[in-house]
């Protein structure tokens, strides 16, 4: 297995991951300057590659080969149930499934999927299969190939978050047990639960409130640029994670977490899910996580807790990167 680079595009960070056989080799997380990411959408596709490129060549990475994380900015997914036929037939079917979705001529868009399960009838015959199926403008990846061309690098791979960190969980969760959880990334603009039953993917909900709102009150109330309000409160300055306003956001999103999971909880009668994994920005303030464990009835864990201690940053901040890389 060749050497690939995963790379994800964030509102404030861009996270590169390269796995050996399998293996994380190198992990850099890099915060991007302003309007380079607008509402989770990439606008300065030139000022990009200079990043990556500078990037690539600062932290030592050592393949050109990438594969790109797509942002639900970039993508649409849907998880399908249809008749059983052939890949053929499937290829020629799923632009229909997202005629509603769709601005232009389908023909302007390329289709995927990958196969969730296959669902036999009478006498083990396959009557139907449930898949995800995923659509993204031609255009749009025609942009991204040229951005990481300019930057020395080739685009081989681009997959939707969501299928990324079912590549990764699918890895991760291989020895275990629980085959029902959620997937809890404590974002920069948004937060989002991503759950997983029976070991894929399931469902996505966002909460439209992130790290982004406490970083404002910390740049407020320490009177500094935003930029250094984020390095002030990951380090926990003058203890101002604890602060009352900031606690209140925490509280706030905490509680919609709640509600995402006890709606889940209400239309899933027969769930198992006992464990929601963590991970994201977020991540380091104590007591945003804290108060996410008080308010949710479930157990929460760093998502970090599955792969070895010297690569806890990676699996924190970026494991849609590393996800990506997977085959």
């Amino acid at each position: 297995m060749k050497d690939i680079l995963g790379i994800e595009i964030g509102n404030k960070t861009i996270k590169i991951a390269q796995l050996h056989r399998g293996v994380l080799r190198n992990f850099v997380a890099v915060n991007l300057p302003d309007n380079v990411v607008i509402d989770n959408e990439l606008v300065a596709f030139d000022a990009m590659s200079d990043i990556l490129k500078e990037t690539i060549r600062a932290n030592h990475f050592s393949t050109k080969n990438c594969a790109l994380v797509l942002s639900e900015s970039d993508v649409y997914l849907r998880r399908l149930t249809l008749p059983a036929m052939s890949e053929k037939q499937l290829m020629v079917n799923l632009p229909y499934e997202f005629k509603d979705y769709l601005s232009e001529d389908k023909d302007k868009y390329l289709y995927d999927y990958s196969m969730i399960r296959l669902i036999k009838g009478e006498e083990e015959k396959v009557t139907e299969m449930e898949l995800l199926g995923a659509v993204v403008s031609k255009e749009k990846i025609e942009k991204y190939e040229q951005m990481f061309k300019r930057a020395g690098l080739k685009l081989v791979k681009a997959v939707p978050r969501e299928t990324a960190l079912s590549s990764l969980v699918q890895v991760l969760n291989k020895d275990s047990e629980i085959t029902e959880f959620a997937i809890l990334d404590l974002g920069y603009k948004t937060s989002k639960v991503d759950i997983f039953k029976e070991g894929v993917y399931e469902v996505t909900r966002t909460i439209e409130q992130g790290g982004e709102t406490v970083e404002r009150i910390v740049a407020d109330v320490l009177d500094v640029d935003e930029h250094v309000a984020s390095q002030y409160l990951e380090m926990n300055k003058d203890n101002i994670q604890e602060n009352e306003r900031c606690v209140d956001v925490y509280s706030s999103i905490a509680t919609e977490i709640m509600r995402v999971m006890n709606y889940y909880a209400f239309e899933n009668r027969d769930s198992n899910l006992e464990t929601i994994y963590y991970c994201g920005g977020g991540s380091y303030i104590k007591r945003y996580v804290d108060e996410i464990a008080s308010m949710v009835s479930l157990n929460l864990e760093p998502l970090s807790v599955f792969g070895p201690e010297e690569d806890k940053d990676a699996y924190t901040r970026g494991p849609a990167a590393i996800g990506a890389c997977i085959e």
